[in-house]
């Protein structure tokens, strides 16, 4: 069995201990990332910390929406980029064989 990582993190001047498989810097860099939207939110508005994770939850959630909706074209274009490859290969292959075909023809 993998041993998580015990990682204590601050967001909103709240401390949080969380046990992940992920490598502690990871999980600081996001909670970092999670507290300075925070911040940014809690400066410019008069909401209460949990409207504020309310807000930066939803804003983190449609970028993961977005970032997956992305990868999904990506990976349709990728698919488009092989059929189109093989199907040249599959013509290539036919018009070599053409040749070859008239090579003996001429020998």
């Amino acid at each position: 069995m993998e041993q998580k990582n015990k990682v204590i993190i601050n967001i909103g001047s709240q401390q949080y201990t969380i046990l992940s498989d992920e490598p502690a810097e990871k999980i600081e860099g996001l909670a970092a990332q999670i507290d300075t939207r925070l911040k940014e939110i809690m400066e410019s508005s008069t909401l209460s910390l949990t409207q504020a994770l309310v807000l930066v939850s939803l804003d983190l959630a449609n970028n993961v929406s977005k970032q997956a909706e992305l990868a999904e074209k990506y990976k349709s274009e990728i698919s488009d980029y092989l059929n189109d490859a093989a199907n040249a290969m599959s013509e290539r292959d036919k018009y070599k064989r053409e040749l070859d075909r008239l090579k003996g023809r001429q020998a």
